[in-house]
């Protein structure tokens, strides 16, 4: 399957890009509307603004043609800010939201009460109730000072903690394959996880 990564302009895309070169699969930049229909999996990238984001997605129509490939079942891997757009909305503060790609039920909201200074730099340990053996108890590296707000009583997540707040750090569910840490940065742990995306 040919795997293409979201271009919003200011994604991470040069290391995913790598990444994957190193597990033996070529990824292609999207950019236009037309583009899309020439891939099969696609990435939402992370790091950078999700207003931009959503601003360059919408303006190209990427928005609509993304949740086509998700009614379609088409795999997509969100990382970090990737991650966050696939959700409801975005709280940039509590009275400004950007509405994202609703491609799950939730918000994303700034980190709190953590004692910790923002962005949340580090590697962490994953900590999960389901059995996926390539998450749990691994560590990956995290950049961030948002969050995605959902349940974690939900069997298709993952969390860390910092500071004995638990954090969502994961949603992995049908062909959704969603993380708050950079996989692309996190060495063996990390490439494993590709390998997992390239082989659906």
């Amino acid at each position: 399957m040919k795997i293409g990564i979201i271009n919003y302009g200011c994604g991470n895309s040069s290391n995913i890009i790598k990444a994957f070169n190193r597990i033996g699969v070529n990824c292609g930049l999207i950019e236009k509307k037309k583009d899309i229909m020439n891939f099969e999996k696609i990435i939402l990238p992370g790091m950078g603004s999700a207003s931009q984001a959503m601003k360059v997605m919408k303006k190209n129509k990427l928005d609509l043609y993304i949740k086509k490939l998700n009614e379609n079942s088409n795999p997509i891997l969100g990382i970090c800010l990737g991650f966050q757009l696939a959700l409801k909305d975005y709280e940039i503060t509590k009275t400004n939201k950007i509405i994202c790609l609703s491609l799950i039920k939730g918000s994303v909201k700034k980190i709190e009460n953590v004692n910790s200074p923002l962005p949340i730099i580090n590697w962490l340990k994953v900590e999960s109730q389901n059995s996926n053996k390539n998450l749990k108890n691994r560590k990956f590296y995290f950049a961030h000072s948002y969050y995605c707000n959902l349940s974690l009583k939900e069997k298709n997540v993952s969390f860390v903690k910092i500071n004995n707040k638990k954090i969502i750090s994961s949603y992995e569910n049908k062909n959704l394959y969603f993380y708050q840490f950079h996989p692309e940065l996190s060495g063996e742990n990390g490439l494993n996880l590709l390998k997992k995306f390239k082989e659906l």
